[in-house]
């Protein structure tokens, strides 16, 4: 029994390792004509791994700004209605993500 106890421990502990999709709540920052409708992309962060889904294919300029430096460290354009980029070089922190979908910019926050 006290081998069973062992293991379960073992393993729930080696399991809550793993890092867990956390959804990032955009909010929008800048639309030029405010009588458009746009309909918000949605975000997430799974460990270091950001996906991003816009409702339609659209050109984009994703931009992830540490919050403690104030220095951007990562700047990337895509033409995709899904974008998922690796951020293996971030360090333990808070992040803020924006993304700027044609006039339109949308800013999130979220943490490593």
């Amino acid at each position: 029994m006290k081998k069973v106890f062992m293991l379960l421990a073992l393993l729930g502990c080696t399991l809550s390792g793993f890092a867990e999709k956390m959804p990032i709540q955009l909010k929008e920052k800048k639309r030029p004509d405010p009588r458009s409708l746009v309909q918000l992309p949605t975000a997430s962060i799974d460990g270091q791994v950001l996906t991003i889904d816009f409702s339609e294919t659209t050109a984009s300029r994703i931009t992830v700004i540490s919050q403690g430096t104030q220095v951007m460290v990562y700047n990337g354009s895509f033409t995709n209605n899904q974008i998922v980029v690796n951020l293996p070089a971030l360090s333990d922190g808070e992040y803020q993500l924006e993304i700027e979908q044609g006039g339109n910019l949308y800013i999130g926050d979220f943490e490593i």
